[in-house]
């Protein structure tokens, strides 16, 4: 994610949101802090948001919705979307505490955005449970046809 920030800080027609752990405690430790959002063009198209460690489903889903919320109100012409499964609560260096079932909600929210989107998987280190987390997510995601 901080490679991403850094890549369009200074630029207004791309929105970076993360929702990541806390650096103040957390890897990178020197980026992704909410007081980061952007400069010059870019100033306020950068919307980090840190959670502490041991976020669960209470205190991530208003992020979720908060993000979901800015990226609608943005209006952008697709989306990208950065999967860290390391925000599974069986990640062995993740701080997070979220289910595996809690993947398809994300992926949900991110569907009623009705973008083209593509998804990049990024962290996620216990391979016991990335397949479930990714699959979950895509299932989330699709497009239903109507019955």
């Amino acid at each position: 994610g901080n490679g991403t920030q850094h890549l369009f800080y200074d630029r207004a027609d791309v929105l970076v949101i993360s929702i990541h752990g806390d650096p103040d405690g957390l890897f990178p430790y020197f980026s992704g802090y909410e007081d980061e959002t952007g400069t010059a063009a870019g100033l306020g198209f950068n919307w980090n948001l840190p959670m502490p460690s041991g976020t669960g489903v209470r205190k991530y889903r208003p992020a979720l919705a908060s993000a979901i919320e800015r990226i609608g109100t943005f209006q952008p012409e697709s989306l990208v979307v950065s999967l860290g499964t390391d925000t599974h609560e069986r990640d062995p260096i993740g701080s997070f505490r979220l289910p595996t079932e809690e993947f398809t909600r994300m992926g949900d929210a991110v569907r009623e955005l009705n973008l083209p989107t593509v998804v990049v998987q990024e962290g996620g280190y216990n391979v016991d449970v990335i397949g479930d987390c990714v699959a979950g997510f895509l299932a989330g995601v699709q497009v239903r046809a109507p019955l």
